[in-house]
């Protein structure tokens, strides 16, 4: 078990590498966007990108999933699995040319709509391209490629906003033209063009990935639904000005987010390795104690400077966002365990099972905004967001039981959410801040008490005697 934990640390590490170092980067970059667009400007950037994320799985019918999945498998060619990709892809972007004029009938973005086409083609094939990295092992090179890719992202955006004052149109350019770079550059470390050339195509393995990736286009959907209709209901049912307040409250959580994903790329491909040798349950017991141990600890230590944070984060129009956090927060802790048993789905290729559990929380989130943002305006869209994503970990861990008899700690883990819902309501209250986040953080501790203990024997002693020897 020792291997499997170390091979899956060096992943994590590796992906660390890209992914903290793009996301700082992008981190840094909302006190210029604060500064260099108006609360309206920035709600109606961001719902651009919130478009593309809604189009991106139907144009792409997600298929750089399946492409990992069966790229990984000995029984098949990577370069075969990448054929694939590419002739779903090519088709997508056709069909992405040809809807452009249906955008016209979303007012706010219409004006914005080539500039939505261009990125979401672009997005797709890099995808593809690092997805294909990870399948041939190159995770440095994929992290390497991370960073370029957000430090020109960086570059552009303080050039076409500072330097030439183009708005809107500056922040999707700089978007577009940092996602282009990253798509050239892992298009030639790759050597894509070189193995789409050796590559033959295999209609029995089309049906496969396809089969594979289909269930996850209406996953994907869902979890849009999850993560940004809430942003198309306060546009509508509210305005764009709330909407920017809202997109800037979502930049706190995710930094946990970072993490979430960081792991899940790690622990997507060790889980398939795993899978495929065997089912024994005490490596994934292990690696989700640890994980929702962490999961819930980091929105706790957030929280304690989250006031003090966000008045130097942001401009002054954007101070009134940090009430808004906490609860995303505590929703970013559920949205981690749910990504951790989304990826078993896919070790054990229940990709139905991923679809209908999203498509639930989907439902629970777009009723729950309805009648919450009609009520309470914004902060509707927190409460739907937390209650989605309860309700998506809660039942992925119940189901994945059937398939996996993972051990859980039931009460510590409740104790744990009550304890991190809890305190978000108190400090999004402005109560006695500090004074509960340290009777959160202490309570916090005491109940994880073995677990912490456990995590030091392993990753300290162990690695002491291991030095020794």
């Amino acid at each position: 078990m020792n291997k499997k934990f170390v091979s899956l640390i060096k992943d994590t590490l590796v992906f660390a590498l890209g992914s903290i170092g793009s996301k700082i980067i992008l981190f840094f970059l909302v006190p210029l966007y604060t500064n260099y667009l108006t609360s309206e400007e920035y709600g109606i950037a961001d719902l651009v990108f919130t478009f593309s994320q809604l189009l991106t799985p139907i144009l792409s019918l997600v298929v750089y999933n399946g492409v990992l999945r069966y790229g990984l498998s000995k029984d098949e060619k990577k370069e075969d699995a990448l054929l694939i990709g590419y002739i779903v892809l090519i088709i997508g972007a056709l069909v992405s040319v040809s809807i452009a004029p249906l955008l016209n009938l979303y007012g706010s973005i219409s004006k914005w709509k080539w500039y939505l086409i261009a990125y979401i083609i672009i997005y797709n094939f890099n995808s593809l391209n690092m997805v294909y990295l990870k399948i041939k092992d190159k995770n440095k090179s994929y992290a390497i490629i991370s960073i370029i890719q957000t430090a020109s992202l960086a570059g552009l955006n303080i050039v076409l906003l500072v330097c030439f004052n183009l708005n809107i149109e500056g922040y999707l350019l700089a978007n577009i033209i940092a996602v282009l770079l990253s798509m050239i550059i892992s298009l030639i470390v790759g050597g894509v063009i070189v193995d789409i050339r050796k590559a033959v195509f295999r209609k029995d393995l089309f049906v496969k990935i396809l089969r594979y990736s289909l269930p996850l286009i209406l996953n994907d959907i869902s979890w849009w639904i999850i993560h940004s209709s809430d942003k198309i209901m306060i546009d509508a049912m509210l305005d764009s000005s709330t909407l920017g307040l809202y997109t800037i409250a979502t930049k706190i959580p995710a930094l946990i987010n970072v993490f979430i994903s960081i792991f899940s790329q790690a622990w997507g491909i060790s889980s398939i390795k795993e899978i495929e040798s065997t089912k024994e349950t005490g490596f994934y017991s292990g690696v989700f104690k640890v994980y929702s141990f962490i999961s819930f600890l980091a929105p706790i230590l957030i929280l304690f400077v989250i006031k003090i944070f966000m008045k130097v984060y942001v401009a002054e129009e954007y101070y009134i966002a940090w009430q808004y956090t906490p609860l995303l927060l505590a929703a970013a802790s559920f949205s981690a365990i749910s990504t951790y048993f989304g990826s078993l789905y896919g070790a054990l290729k229940r990709n139905v099972n991923s679809m209908v559990t999203t498509i639930i929380a989907a439902i629970v989130n777009i009723v729950a905004n309805y009648v919450f943002i009609k009520l309470y305006g914004i902060w509707g869209a927190l409460i739907g967001t937390i209650l989605a994503y309860i309700v998506i970990s809660t039942i992925r861990m119940i189901d994945i039981y059937r398939y996996m008899h993972i051990k859980l700690d039931v009460i510590r883990y409740l104790l744990n959410a009550i304890i991190v819902v809890a305190l978000s309501i108190l400090v999004s209250m402005d109560f006695c801040v500090y004074l509960s986040c340290a009777i959160g953080l202490v309570s916090f501790l005491t109940i994880n008490g073995s677990v912490i203990v456990e995590i030091f024997k392993t990753f300290f002693i162990r690695s002491e005697n291991e030095d020794i020897s």
